[in-house]
């Protein structure tokens, strides 16, 4: 027996879930519609957004034959089998699943048949197109990007199948509108949670108690991959380098849940030296030790001095002057700024040194006042780079750099 979701997929672009920003009056695929006129496309999106439905729903509006191609499981001679058959056809669309999991040189196989302009190519991807497809075929289709469905969308579209008897399930709005809420905006996770209901409880009214028994925790839509997950790690960074607290700690829980502890430790490491710095050198070896004791206590309280460090960052005073000035000798050296070190600084440890001028003139700095000397330290060509621009803003920086000009000063 076939799952509910894929008996109501939807048969026409008409009935698509949501989608608004795509589906207006004057956009791309009301156009091809109206005219008649089929281009190649790449769908891009989150699981569960519907883009196999929505690229199966446009052929069919479209009236071009086309056939599916699933990169996960299927062979590679399936796809030559299409192939062929299409080449006698006038217009005909493959449509490619997860066209993320075919590797480059297999993508390359489609570009012949795309520039013939017989075979037009709808792809499906959850992972960024500009990273997984090649830029030639990239190049030749327009990219669709579609959104998590909104829950209230959600909400509509299960009571229009209840009332257009497509779905014979008796659930009161409160229990209907709990799911729409932990579905994340995945209509395939919220449709699978709906048929247990119709399994589960044929002609029962179903309540609130009964979802929660059934389906009590949200669906997590991230994964450790794919944009998603960039985006949180991402969004945690940005907050805490905002200071906002509880932004920081919704995309920390965010990207908790997923379960790839090590890489959203490696993560809050970098934050702390780098958005933090100067401004509180006592965070980064704080933050450190706190992943360390995550990972010797372990579950469920290896979260608490997690959560201890992603509010003290939040709340911390910002700099990122170290980072700017290690950014800048670095991109100095790698565009080739590439020069000797002045004489008086060369090694000198050996007894031949002074024969080559090596170590020649060198002050040493404790034998002056402040144990600081004016003295040369750059290459020639450079003397007067300034790598690091200090923050005067935080309290720490602007004490340790007024202590550095002091010493300076005779």
């Amino acid at each position: 027996m076939q799952p509910l979701a894929y008996l109501l997929r939807p048969e026409s672009v008409k009935d698509i879930i949501g989608q608004k920003h795509i589906l207006n009056n004057d956009g791309l695929i009301t156009r091809m519609i109206e005219k008649q006129f089929c281009s190649s496309l790449i769908f891009y999106g989150p699981s569960g957004t519907g883009k196999t439905t929505f690229a199966t729903a446009l052929a069919k509006d479209l009236g071009i034959k086309y056939d599916m191609f699933n990169a996960s499981y299927d062979k590679k001679e399936k796809l030559n089998k299409i192939i062929n058959s299409a080449i006698d056809e006038e217009n005909f669309i493959l449509i490619i699943d997860e066209i993320h999991r075919m590797n480059k040189d297999k993508q390359d196989i489609l570009l012949e048949y795309m520039e013939k302009g017989n075979v037009k190519l709808f792809a499906t991807t959850t992972e960024n197109p500009y990273f997984v497809i090649n830029p030639a075929i990239r190049s030749r289709a327009n990219i669709i990007e579609l959104k998590r469905v909104d829950k209230d969308d959600l909400f509509t579209y299960i009571k229009k199948l209840i009332t257009e008897n497509k779905m014979d399930l008796n659930i009161e709005d409160e229990a209907l509108s709990y799911l729409c809420e932990i579905s994340s905006g995945d209509v395939r996770s919220l449709i699978n949670s709906l048929e247990l209901f119709l399994k589960l409880y044929p002609s029962e009214k179903i309540n609130i108690t009964n979802v929660m028994k059934i389906v009590p925790n949200a669906k997590n839509p991230s994964g450790s991959y794919g944009d998603d997950f960039h985006d949180l790690k991402s969004g945690l960074q940005k907050s805490i380098r905002g200071s906002d607290v509880d932004a920081a700690l919704y995309y920390f829980a965010r990207l908790y849940e997923i379960g790839d502890y090590e890489t959203l430790m490696r993560r809050m490491v970098i934050m702390a030296y780098e958005d933090i710095g100067m401004a509180n050198p006592a965070i980064p070896p704080r933050v450190l030790q706190a992943t360390n004791a995550f990972r010797q206590i372990g579950f469920p309280e290896g979260i608490i001095p997690l959560g201890l460090a992603i509010v003290d960052m939040a709340l911390s005073e910002k700099s990122n002057s170290a980072y700017l000035a290690t950014a800048s000798a670095m991109k100095d050296v790698q565009d080739g700024l590439i020069y000797d070190v002045p004489d008086h600084l060369k090694d000198a440890h050996y007894k031949s040194a002074t024969k080559l001028g090596r170590g020649i003139g060198y002050k040493y700095a404790h034998d002056y006042k402040n144990d600081w000397v004016d003295q040369q330290y750059l290459p020639n060509e450079i003397k007067d780079k300034k790598y690091y621009k200090n923050k005067d803003h935080s309290v720490y920086e602007k004490r340790v750099y007024d202590l550095y000009l002091k010493m300076k000063s005779k």
